[in-house]
């Protein structure tokens, strides 16, 4: 797992390294900028040319040092500097003079005149732009001449590496609150930040490459709560399954779900769970559906239930006695939110102690009260994609999107649950405010029945024992890693049916890492 820092943890890890263990700040700043050309070299392999845009802050003094390592590689190097050079700080200050001492072309851009910066775009563009102007403490919407220049960026089509984060995003937050640099590359040092992890910043962040300038890993994982899942520690979470098992060493999972014309949503639920290694799986749905999702899905067995006129769940009727035979029991795809699927919710709430998951409608027949879920033995899982738990929270849709990390966060506290916040970059919350970003997925999940499939999937893993942190946690990053897969296949979007297949291949990808 590697941490995930606002800006002042990382500010923090800086000022331990620096007063604490007596690390020059000089020589991070030396270590940074060896990062960003190795990365550079790396990255652009044919560039010759590299236009340098640095602030007065540490960030320019990065970009300063990193211009210097540069020219000395053979590089053709200019640096346009936006700042004052008396308002430098010390350490970019010193960079300012190595930079002249090793005769790299250095301008200093004065006013809101961007003569200088269209001289260097056109009419021969640099391969390269390296974008160290300012750092991630930035606090208010970018103005001014800097708005100006990422405005010039942006149309010069020449590709960008950033330092640390693109200028105009604040590390601290996932928002951008105006104009800000696009990146193909950026580099940061010691940790990622929030803006590079999640939407929409992550999305001028391009790829992110994360270098070890000297701050010791203890250092920047102390009072760390928000982590990014890697494969490898995806692939620690697969259950074992030794070869002499038989289905009963794997649980069985009860899937209380459906309605008429709804069925599909149940059948993937149960078909992903199967896939995911669930021993056995039950559909237990309204009479009129057993059909249904008994031809859709051959290896779950069918329990029907009472269904209502409108052809949902009427009554929990019959449920009793399989609960004993049950290891998780798993909730909502399809079901509606009529009385008679309230009352089954209710009942399960009331009688069903172990691993339980709840998606879709049976998230929303606890909107508003979160807390119904609080206490329970074993921690449930929610899967609530933004609409969904915007209800739960009794909080506008549009807030959640906006705040979705603080969001599940919130649920996860007032409910005890363990909360998965779909969506690019899904979040997995814990009661305890620790949080986990799952890094696969992209808009080939983008289709109806996707989230069934994660139900599935995390559901099946909860029967096997495994406990919900790491099965929501698991369970993400194979339905994401599924999605990448489907769109070798399906140029838009992954047709849901079809993800259960991709998720075995995603399993197999993981075990074989």
């Amino acid at each position: 797992m590697l941490p995930v820092l606002d800006n002042d943890r990382m500010r923090e890890a800086d000022r331990h390294t620096i007063e604490d263990l007596g690390v020059p700040g000089i020589v991070l700043m030396e270590n940074a900028a060896t990062g960003v050309v190795d990365a550079l070299r790396e990255r652009f392999p044919e560039a010759r040319s590299v236009l340098v845009l640095c602030g007065p802050g540490n960030n320019g003094g990065d970009g300063l040092a990193a211009a210097r390592h540069l020219a000395n590689g053979g590089h053709q190097v200019e640096v346009l500097l936006f700042g004052d050079e008396d308002q430098l700080s010390p350490d970019a200050a010193t960079n300012l003079r190595l930079a002249r001492a090793f005769d790299v072309a250095v301008e200093v851009v004065s006013g809101d005149d961007l003569a200088q910066l269209d001289r260097a775009l056109e009419p021969d563009p640099p391969d390269v732009v390296i974008d160290a102007m300012l750092g991630t403490g930035l606090d208010r919407a970018l103005s001014g001449r800097l708005a100006a220049v990422a405005a010039r960026l942006a149309d010069a089509g020449v590709p960008v590496l950033a330092v640390d984060v693109p200028t105009g995003l604040n590390g601290s937050t996932p928002l951008v609150a105006g104009p800000a640099v696009t990146a193909a590359v950026t580099v940061t040092f010691a940790a990622l930040k929030r803006c590079h992890v999640l939407p929409p910043a992550a999305l001028h962040c391009g790829e992110v490459a994360v270098v070890d300038i000297g701050i010791p890993p203890s250092a920047l994982e102390s009072g760390c709560d928000l982590w990014w899942v890697e494969a490898d520690d995806a692939a620690l979470m697969l259950p074992v399954r030794p070869p002499d098992a038989h289905k009963g060493h794997f649980g069985h999972l009860l899937i209380v779900a459906g309605s008429t014309g709804r069925g599909g949503a149940v059948a993937m639920a149960a078909r992903s769970a199967v896939v995911a290694g669930a021993g056995l799986v039950t559909m237990a749905v309204p009479e009129p559906l057993v059909p249904v999702v008994d031809s859709a899905c051959l290896e779950a067995m069918t329990h029907p239930l009472a269904a209502d006129r409108d052809g949902g769940i009427a009554l929990p009727d019959g449920l009793e006695p399989l609960l004993g035979r049950m290891t998780a029991v798993a909730s909502g795809p399809g079901m509606g939110t009529g009385d008679g699927a309230a009352r089954t919710l209710d009942w399960l709430l009331e009688r069903w102690s172990g691993a339980l998951l709840l998606d879709a409608d049976a998230i929303n027949l606890l909107a508003g009260r979160p807390e119904r879920l609080a206490g329970r033995a074993v921690p449930p899982v929610l899967t609530p994609h933004p609409g969904e738990l915007a209800r739960l929270l009794g909080r506008p849709a549009a807030e959640v999107v906006e705040q979705r990390l603080e969001a599940a966060r919130e649920a996860a506290r007032r409910s005890g649950a363990v909360v998965v916040a779909k969506g690019f970059r899904s979040i997995v919350a814990a009661p305890d405010g620790q949080a986990w970003i799952n890094p696969t997925g992209d808009a080939h999940l983008a289709s109806g029945g996707s989230g069934d499939v994660l139900t599935g999937t995390i559901a099946g893993l909860l029967a096997q024992g495994v406990e919900p942190i790491r099965a929501a946690v698991l369970g993400c990053w194979l339905h994401g890693r599924a999605g990448e897969l489907g769109g070798e296949a399906f140029p838009a979007a992954t047709p849901a049916s079809n993800l259960p297949d991709l998720v075995a291949e995603a399993w197999r990808e993981l075990a074989g890492a």
